[in-house]
């Protein structure tokens, strides 16, 4: 797509705004696209060609219908993808919202944390831990790949013989909004300042959250479910609709109409309500979605007179319809109504914007399919015991004792023989209840969990005798005597109308149970139910305690030996804790052993699972460009990745590594990912948000690939073009480099106001923990030398080198790497006053140092001393970890040996593996340990690919137009009849990307996924426009006929490093001959692709017609042709002064002026002006 038609298409674009997403979108869309959006179907019906051709807009799971029996978040995640690309293949790729009635956990999944029904939540009075299992419960939905949940039910019940009774907090209105804080949980919690009723989503971790039912479902005659509630409007609003107002100003996102009516008006035809009230009056911009076949239980038979029920609820305010078998029918229907005008088009746009609004809030747009990176989450430890925790503060204790005095509870674990009796004992599916499993769940183990019986054997004393009979007959009592019993009882599972019920007395004949069993032996009843029942006073004479349980849920794993109080204990699992105390908690666990492992970075190659999970290894990188395989895309280095994070989490204690990669111009080392020009052009652009964006796609890339740490950016000020990393520098001018350091907070993320200053953050999964490098003063060596030597003042070093790292600092970086080099004379990797005493004291610090690769070898080689005196001297001197990155079992038994000699204090190791721990926490590690495959279709697209073609505009700097500057020789003319393309740059995109793509050194030829030179000069140019393109044109090439004009790409080969320091910086490959040729005989421009100034002699710039310094541009080479052939201006200037002679070197604007072939910030534009620094 071109620019012009990109930019028109607003919807697609991320970072505008919503409502100019929305209108964009809906002045695209056919009115069969409109009505599909209106419509929500069944999973079972919901064929591709369906959700494509009608562009429908939600499936939906009825009744808890699912892949297949006990089919688990991944087989879920498996089906809702599917479905999923189905929809974007659609004309206008609009994603569905799948919804699932998640109303207790993510109750249809196997396996999943189901917590206690909301009867039992508003027994709690706990809107804290609501909002926790609104985020338990979020991450759960989110991990099967759903995106909607039919969640919270906010109705007041006020009787109990309502079938939904135990769906409702409580008949006490006050409570009800109180505990509706599940909402934050599920939606997140909207910043200050949100617009009241404006759906808000905060993220990927949660959901669109639907309040329901609106409104008044609670309050019906005699508790009849769908009846009727007969009320004043004033009651009505009084009692049912407060907890929606609470909900709309949180954010919700949609709001579900009541099967109910409203003094015998339905309440999903009601335009008072749904449009007068709901929309107008509270303000709520979301949109009102109807229950399941709710339009055809309007007429008896049920479906009769379809059209008019169709007319009434789009009319009354209805948006989407949740159909969900008869969608042929309704949206034939719709459309008739449409075209006749008896529904108006206002009133379908109005619907469609709001379904439109909720998909963009919920970032759907960006991110349509599962997060597979979320998978662990589901039923893990913590849920369960935030399941467990919710339970416990639920109980309600009805009696304890027959005698006030004498307690009965808390019952003995340690005593002699316990009977535990009754239905519910024993039995999951009672304990669940409703919507469990299915629809109106069942009896049996029908998920993960542990049973009332489970619980009271992990409880109880090894020498109690526990012994379980359901119906324990008078045969029972004969032998050996019972200390007491514990008998469970309750309803059976129900939903809805099947739970209407008039007696509420207690089934199974338990009334009777409890009797046999309390005339003979103490007795602890625990009434398993959804609402209050019948107590006869008798029977509650007879028993010695008795607790409503309610609805509780599966309790915890079975698995789980930790007591509650060891759980509470166990703070660095808690993500709610703050990071400095998770961090304390769990160094305080840490042996010896495993904080030495944290200190240590290992190749992958040598990434041995045992390493990983029996050291407790902290790190892995890929060294040099070490990948899978050979063009290894990102969902095989996500593969790989999570392979070496699963071994992680398999240790002792569970803690994730970080996996590092040098992504320095985009996710470099990855095939088919974006290529970015390299720091130098960037520096040309003088552009810091430019900057910012590209450090936003480079970490969704390099997430995609499952990796979260990218040794980047560069800070280094480049004072000589000699040195080999010159190009990995944004400029030789401090305060260029200090702009241009805002990469950083498209990285890392933000930081909100307040932020501490120093302290390490990132933002989110879309976010990769950044690496400033390489502390301190590498840019400025002696003649450019690498890992030279910088012979400066402390003032100078600070005012010139330390600078960018303010910045950084200020903007939480998370990790800082210790530079090669030396500064007057003293190795960085071991001066404990910079890496200490400045940056960790000074500046405040408070992520973690980590050393270059290899970086103590290299002391041992160059000095010949032995490899522990360095571990000695760098981990003294600050570093707070290595990359070793292969002879990890040496520098572990060194570090040990230092450690437990003392020569290396204990306070340094804890300070060390605090820091790492530190930007563990602060990078959500120890939530979302493995990748995010939901991001591997940003890899390479559309988007970022003209991000990078902008770049490489922007940074495009010309030095010379036109022989006579009043005749421009650019733009190029694009129909002219036969063009030149010569030289070694013009069609090799390894040359055009430079050093650190593909491979460490970078290499020559079809290295990644990319445009070149060429490519894009066929492509710009006219259709009756002859391209010729001879790397090495010879005299032969000119006899031909004529060429109208001649572009030749000449300039360096890939370096890296030492092995790019130069000087003499003259252009390889005969450059400046091949040039001169073709220039002796037709005008030329001359593309100049280096990570540097070069020589370029007097004689030879006048033979030029018109000369560009394009430095290393990436894969993107249409940002070249954008700009010569003139649909872009030249917006660059030099980020360093050009040189006449390497003799005049160090040449720079801060020191030396002396002569200078251009100076520092010269650029012109095609009309020969020069651009103003």
């Amino acid at each position: 797509m071109s620019k012009p038609e990109t930019m028109g298409c607003i919807y697609k674009i991320p970072d505008e705004p919503i409502e100019a997403r929305v209108q964009d979108l809906l002045s695209r869309m056919t009115l069969q696209e409109k009505l599909g959006q209106m419509t929500q179907i069944e999973r079972s019906v919901a064929a591709p060609s369906a959700i494509k051709d009608l562009s429908i807009g939600s499936v939906l799971s009825c009744g808890g219908s699912g892949p297949f029996e006990k089919a688990l978040s991944s087989d879920w995640a498996d089906m809702v993808d599917t479905l999923q690309q189905s929809a974007l293949q659609s004309r206008l790729g609009i994603p569905i919202l799948y919804g699932i009635d998640a109303i207790h956990g993510n109750n249809n999944v196997y396996g999943a944390t189901v917590f206690p029904h909301n009867v039992g939540l508003g027994a709690t009075r706990d809107p804290e831990l609501a909002r926790r299992i609104g985020v338990a419960t979020a991450l759960e939905v989110r991990a099967s790949g759903i995106h909607y949940n039919f969640a919270p039910c906010v109705a007041v019940c006020r009787d109990p013989r309502w079938g939904r009774c135990y769906e409702s907090f409580s008949e006490d209105t006050d409570i009800v909004r109180k505990m509706a804080s599940v909402l934050i949980g599920l939606q997140g919690q909207p910043p200050k300042g949100h617009p009241n009723g404006y759906p808000f989503v905060a993220d990927r971790s949660n959901v669109v959250a639907c309040a329901k039912h609106f409104v008044g479902d609670g309050g019906t005659v005699n508790g009849k479910n769908e009846g009727d509630t007969i009320s004043s409007y004033d009651d009505l609003e009084k009692i049912h609709l407060a907890p929606y107002l609470d909900c709309i100003s949180q954010g919700v996102c949609t709001v579900m109409a009541s099967y109910s009516s409203w003094n015998g008006s339905k309440l999903h035809t009601n335009h008072f309500l749904l449009t007068q009230v709901l929309k107008e009056k509270l303000g709520f911009k979301g949109f009102v979605i109807s229950d399941s076949e709710a339009l055809d239980r309007f007429y008896h038979p049920h479906g009769s007179n379809y059209r008019n029920c169709v007319l009434s609820a789009i009319n009354a305010g209805i948006d989407m319809v949740m159909v969900p078998f008869r969608y042929e029918l309704y949206l034939e229907d719709l459309t008739y109504l449409v075209e006749s005008g008896e529904i108006p088009m206002t009133r379908i746009d109005d619907a469609v914007e709001r379904i439109l609004r909720v998909k963009f809030v919920a970032g759907l747009f960006e991110y349509p399919l599962s997060d597979r990176s979320l998978l662990d989450s589901v039923g893990c430890k913590l849920h369960r015991e935030l399941a467990r925790e919710a339970v416990r503060k639920s109980l309600v204790l009805l009696k304890n004792g027959k005698d006030q005095t004498k307690p009965f509870l808390p019952c003995d674990k340690n005593a002699k023989r316990i009977l535990v009796a009754g239905t519910h004992a024993d039995n999951l599916g009672y304990q669940c209840g409703g919507w469990t499993a299915t629809w109106e769940g069942k009896s049996g183990k029908i998920t993960t969990g542990t049973t009332i019986l489970d619980a009271i054997k992990e409880a109880v004393g090894d020498k109690t005798d526990v012994i379980y009979e359901q119906n324990p007959s008078p045969d029972t009592f004969n032998g050996e005597e019972f200390s007491f019993a514990i008998v469970a009882v309750g309803e059976p599972p129900y939903v809805e109308t099947g739970g209407d019920n008039s007696e509420l007395t207690i089934p199974f004949n338990g009334a009777e149970l409890i009797s046999s069993i309390a005339s003979r032996v103490p007795t602890l009843v625990i009434l398993v139910s959804g609402r209050p029942l019948v107590l006869e006073p008798w029977l509650l004479e007879k028993i010695d305690a008795l607790f409503a349980a309610w609805l509780p849920g599966n309790l915890k794993a079975p698995d789980l030996k930790m007591s509650i109080a060891e759980g509470m204990i166990c703070v660095y699992r808690n993500p709610d804790e703050p990071i400095e105390a998770r961090i304390k908690d769990l160094i305080s666990r840490m042996t010896i052993k495993e904080k030495i492992g944290q200190m240590t970075q290992i190749d992958r190659s040598v990434a041995t699972p045992s390493a990983l999970k029996d050291l407790s290894i902290g790190s892995v990188l890929s060294g040099g460009g070490s990948k899978p395989f050979e063009k290894a895309t990102s969902s095989d280095w996500a593969d790989m990745v999570d392979g070496f994070q699963k071994a992680a989490l398999e240790s002792r204690l569970g803690i994730p590594i970080f996996y590092g990669v040098d992504a320095v111009h985009g996710n470099n080392t990855v095939y088919g990912a974006t290529v970015f020009p390299h720091n130098v052009g960037l520096g040309a652009t003088r552009d810091a948000d430019l900057a910012q964006r590209i450090g936003v796609a480079t970490a969704l890339e390099v997430r995609a690939s499952g990796v979260q740490y990218a040794f980047a950016p560069c800070i280094a000020v480049c004072k000589d073009p000699r040195w080999g990393r010159c190009y990995e520098s944004f400029s030789e001018d401090t305060e260029t480099v200090r702009k241009m350091a805002s990469i950083l907070i498209g990285l890392q993320g933000q930081p909100p106001e307040g932020h501490p200053k120093g302290y390490p953050f990132v933002a989110g999964r879309n976010n990769v923990m950044a690496c400033a490098k390489h502390f301190v003063g590498d840019g400025g060596t002696n003649k450019g030398e690498n890992e030279g030597d910088t012979v400066l003042s402390f003032d100078d070093l600070e005012r010139i080198h330390v600078a960018p790292y303010l910045d950084c600092i200020s903007q939480g970086v998370c990790t800082i790497m210790a530079s090669y080099s030396t500064w007057n004379g003293r190795r960085l990797h071991s001066d404990h006053f910079l890496l200490t005493e400045i940056l960790k004291d000074r500046l405040g610090f408070k992520g973690m140092v980590i050393s270059d690769w290899e970086a103590l070898d290299r002391l041992v080689n160059i000095y010949g001393l032995n490899y522990r005196d360095y571990v000695l001297s760098t981990i003294n001197a600050g570093i707070d970890m290595v990359m070793v990155p292969f002879n990890y079992e040496l520098f572990l038994e060194d570090l040990m040996y230092l450690v437990e000699s003392g020569e290396i204090p204990m306070a340094r190791i804890d300070d060390a593996v605090e820091r790492i721990l530190r930007v563990k926490f602060a990078a959500g590690l120890f939530e979302y340990p493995l990748s995010d495959r939901s991001l591997l279709d940003i890899v390479g697209c559309k988007l970022h690919r003209e991000l990078a073609r902008e770049a490489v505009r922007k940074s495009l700097v010309l030095l010379k137009n036109g022989k006579d500057p009043k005749k421009p020789f650019l733009p190029l003319e694009r129909n002219a009849k036969r063009i030149l393309v010569a030289g070694t740059h013009a069609d090799d995109l390894g040359y055009q990307c430079g050093g650190w793509t593909a491979t460490w050194a970078g290499t020559s030829g079809r290295i990644t996924i990319g445009t070149t030179i060429l490519d894009a000069i066929k492509e710009a140019v006219g259709s009756e426009t002859e391209v010729v393109h001879e790397p090495n044109p010879t005299p032969d090439t000119f006899a031909g006929g004529d060429f109208s004009f001649a572009i030749v790409a000449v300039g360096e080969p890939p370096y890296v490093e030492s092995g790019g320091d130069n000087s003499e910086l003259t252009i390889p490959f005969n450059g400046a001959e091949v040039v001169s040729l073709v220039a002796d005989r037709i005008p030329t421009l001359m593309i100049l692709i280096s990570g540097r100034p070069l020589v370029l002699e007097p004689w030879f710039l006048e033979k030029l017609d018109a000369l560009v310094a394009a430095w290393l541009p990436g894969s993107e080479g249409r940002g070249i042709t954008d700009v010569i052939f003139g649909d872009y201006e030249f917006q660059g200037r030099l980020p360093m002064t050009w040189f006449k002679r390497v003799e005049q070197l160090p040449l720079h604007a801060e020191e030396n002026l002396e002569d200078p072939l251009f100076p520092f910030g010269f650029g012109l534009t095609s009309n020969t002006k020069v651009l103003q620094n």
